[in-house]
């Protein structure tokens, strides 16, 4: 239907062209812009996207995965509000779900969601939509600017007991929330693609947080599946991490079974997220739109289960927390590409306005990687992403990490500090500045002083463009000047 409105569209430009007027841009080619299909789940744990067939199918095999993608803050609200806003957590301020430290209220009272990616696509011509959860403890029938379609979880904590559908609330049956969410996304495609104007569609699922809610058709699914049991998992020897790790006992056999309990579940729980993703797919070819649409697929952050003994959990400076790929498909890019070059949650927004061509704020932290996706064999010039985890504005905070592209330097409130070479320890066993562990060699002084003026430089960095700017924090060289690689 979009194709045979443009097609109009173009005969009547051709008429003006004929008079002698001059236009611009893909409308004046009688071009679409692509529609894009976000999908964002809730705490998923890395490897669990290869358990989804749909995604598989449509999504990965057809465009790149960036498997070097660092959530900037690995928490729930944090994480959607750096996603919404295309900035660090020391700009929005959101360091929790709730008062004082974040939540939905602290978004607002900040006036933040005046100006986010809905807003921005909203005014290039989009017709926009969210479904599910928006933000941990909004409770009100106040629907943000931007949106065009709003089916938000309206509850406390995670929202999902209550709903604001286009401003009527009305309570929500928990376990069928996302079934609800994908019904009504999959109407708004199916109304909104006949439209002229392009579709942005914001899918929020639950899954796979706990407690892992899922359909009694998949309920004998995945039996038998268990954590991974990696060499991190019940990791045998922890007395070269900081004393949070250190000092916890290895896991019980009854908590394990517990974790691989919760695993399966979890597993459980993202097939409505992967039926969505095929029914959605099936939907956008049935109207000739899949090759003009993107479709991206993330989490808000991930999530450990048993890894360094840490029972099911988040907010920890390890790969588990902060290391889920992003996957992206659509108009020009390759298919079945894994790209490595560092991204972060705070690039987001920027990315979904560039494909909307939309203008981007300077107060925006992060960068677009549409075109990196498209060429993922071109330069890159990030040395580094900032991941950091706080409870207020004042320094120091509870810890910051410095990702690199091969390695990873941590340091913690009271001075604990953790380095891992990823080349040689990618699942983050030897803490090389931890007691005792030589398994390879700790950066020289020099070079520690060097990544502490880049985490210096990261956690006060503000914008895009400019002089204290982010992207010139996160450009600056891998090593300090005159040291050998």
């Amino acid at each position: 239907m979009r194709r045979t409105l443009l097609l109009l569209a173009s005969v009547a430009l051709g008429s003006l062209l004929a008079c002698g007027a001059t236009l611009v841009g893909m409308e004046a080619q009688g071009q679409a812009k692509p529609n894009i299909v976000f999908v964002l789940t809730d705490d998923q744990f890395p490897g669990t996207e290869n358990a989804m067939p749909a995604l598989k199918s449509n999504v990965t095999s057809q465009g790149v995965k960036f498997t070097n993608m660092t959530s900037t803050f690995p928490l729930c609200c944090p994480g959607r509000a750096t996603i919404q806003r295309g900035q660090y957590a020391h700009n929005t301020h959101i360091y929790g779900n709730s008062l004082p430290l974040g939540g939905w209220a602290k978004f607002r009272n900040q006036g933040l969601q005046r100006s986010t990616m809905a807003t921005w696509l909203n005014r290039s011509g989009y017709q926009t939509g969210l479904f599910g959860k928006y933000m941990n403890n909004y409770t009100e029938r106040y629907i943000p600017p931007g949106w065009d379609r709003w089916y938000a979880w309206n509850g406390p904590n995670e929202g999902w007991s209550h709903l604001n559908d286009q401003g009527h609330g009305r309570p929500l049956d928990r376990p069928e929330a996302d079934s609800l969410v994908s019904k009504n996304a999959l109407k708004f495609l199916d109304n909104r693609l006949n439209n002229a104007a392009p579709v942005f569609a914001f899918v929020n699922f639950g899954a796979m947080h706990e407690p892992y809610y899922h359909a009694k058709i998949d309920d004998d699914r995945f039996k038998g599946a268990g954590v991974p049991r990696t060499p991190a998992f019940n990791e045998d020897n922890v007395r070269d991490k900081p004393p949070k790790v250190k000092n916890l006992s290895r896991l019980s056999s009854s908590e394990i079974s517990g974790l691989d309990r919760d695993y399966r579940n979890g597993l459980r729980s993202l097939m409505r997220v992967d039926r969505f993703i095929g029914a959605a797919s099936d939907l956008l070819r049935s109207k000739g739109e899949m090759d003009n649409t993107y479709f991206v697929f993330y989490t808000d952050n991930g999530d450990h289960f048993g890894q360094h003994r840490l029972e099911h959990g988040k907010l920890r400076p390890y790969k588990e927390d902060t290391g889920f790929p992003l996957i992206l498909r659509g108009p020009g890019i390759p298919r079945g590409v894994k790209n490595g070059d560092l991204l972060g949650t705070h690039d987001i927004a920027s990315t979904l306005a560039s494909m909307g061509g939309a203008n981007i704020p300077a107060f925006v932290d992060g960068r677009s990687f549409l075109g990196l996706a498209k060429a993922p064999s071109a330069p890159w010039p990030r040395t580094a992403v900032l991941s950091e985890m706080e409870n207020n504005d004042s320094p120091p905070h509870k810890w910051d990490m410095l990702r690199m592209g091969h390695e990873v330097y941590t340091r913690h409130e009271g001075g604990d500090k953790e380095y891992y070479d990823l080349a040689k320890d990618s699942l983050q066993l030897h803490n090389a500045l931890g007691a005792g562990d030589t398994t390879y060699a700790p950066p020289d002084s020099a070079i520690r002083d060097y990544y502490e003026q880049r985490l210096l430089a990261l956690t006060t960095c503000s914008g895009h463009a400019g002089a204290g700017s982010c992207i010139e924090a996160e450009d600056a060289p891998l090593l300090p000047m005159g040291t050998a690689p």
